[in-house]
């Protein structure tokens, strides 16, 4: 699910984004957004601003408790944001909640370290 959330972003594919983050999705961001914010704002603000071109993904740790899985994962990316390129690599602690619809993205906390 991580790495299928990171390709929907490369893609631009704001749809199949916001379809893998439940509704009252929360995020606290690297550092771009002054505050945590919800589903819609970390979407709008993601849209036309970011761009992905490439990243990896490390999986540190994972714990599943039921329905529910929290996530540590590590992610080198480069891209643009806001027309500046960016190379960054994230660290991400992310709960994932089990509905019927699937596993969605309930929280994430994203911390940001200047890439070597």
């Amino acid at each position: 699910m991580e790495r299928e959330l990171l390709c929907a972003l490369q893609r631009g594919d704001a749809s199949a984004s916001a379809n893998l983050l439940r509704d009252d999705f929360l995020i606290t961001t690297a550092g771009w957004l002054p505050e945590p914010v919800g589903k819609r704002a970390w979407l709008e603000g993601l849209g036309g601003r970011m761009t992905l071109d490439e990243f990896d993904l490390r999986l540190i740790a994972t714990r599943k408790y039921g329905d529910v899985a929290v996530v540590l994962a590590e992610s080198r990316q480069k891209g643009t944001h806001d027309g500046a390129p960016f190379a960054m690599t994230f660290r991400y602690t992310d709960v994932w909640v089990l509905r019927g619809a699937g596993w969605r993205l309930a929280t994430r906390h994203a911390s940001g370290i200047s890439s070597q």
